[in-house]
C-alpha cells in the first residue's frame, strides 16, 4: 500500500495557473513548478504525468474558477453598457484572461486540446454577449481578448534597485 498524498492537488494546481500565467508554458520549467508548488518532481510527475498534463489541469482550474465567473456576469447583463464593461473589466483589468490567452497563443496551434479549451472559452464569452450585443457578439469578444493581449505585449519598466 503506496504512502497517502502528501500535498494537496487543488493548491499544487492552483499555483501552477498562476506560474504559466505569469510565464507561459514554455517559459515555466518543471523545476520553477517544483518550486511554486512545494512538490517534488517526483509526485508531480506521479499525480499529473507530465508538465502539459499539469499544463491542461491548471487551464480547466482556470476556466472553471476565472472564466466561467467572469463569463455568467457577463451573461447576466442585458444592457449593452454593463455587458461591455463588466467583459472589459474581466477581462483587461481582471485575472480571467491572462492563462487563457497564452494558452492560446502558445499552446492551442500545437495542441488539440489546449484548442479546444480555448475554443471553449471564446464561445462561451461570445454567447455571453450575445445577450446584449446580438450578431456583435464575436466581434466585441475578438475586441475585448485582444486589447487584453496587447496589454500584455506592453513591456514594463524595469524597476530600479
Amino acid at each position: 500500500m503506496g504512502r497517502p498524498r502528501a500535498f494537496d492537488t487543488d493548491q499544487a494546481v492552483t499555483a501552477a495557473a498562476a506560474l504559466f500565467a505569469a510565464h507561459g508554458f514554455e517559459g515555466t520549467s518543471v523545476d520553477d513548478l517544483v518550486t511554486a508548488t512545494g512538490v517534488h518532481r517526483g509526485s508531480l510527475y506521479k499525480v499529473f504525468g507530465s508538465k502539459r498534463s499539469l499544463h491542461l489541469a491548471a487551464l480547466r482550474a482556470h476556466l472553471d474558477r476565472e472564466i466561467g465567473p467572469a463569463v455568467a456576469a457577463v451573461a447576466a447583463l442585458t444592457d449593452p453598457a454593463q455587458a461591455l464593461t463588466a467583459a472589459i473589466a474581466s477581462y483587461d483589468g481582471g485575472p480571467a484572461a491572462g492563462l487563457l490567452l497564452l494558452a492560446a497563443v502558445e499552446r492551442a496551434p500545437h495542441d488539440p486540446e489546449v484548442a479546444a479549451l480555448v475554443t471553449d472559452a471564446v464561445t462561451a464569452l461570445e454567447d455571453a454577449l450575445r445577450p446584449s450585443h446580438g450578431e456583435a457578439a464575436p466581434q466585441l469578444a475578438s475586441t475585448v481578448l485582444g486589447a487584453r493581449l496587447r496589454l500584455r505585449a506592453q513591456p514594463t519598466a524595469p524597476k530600479e534597485h
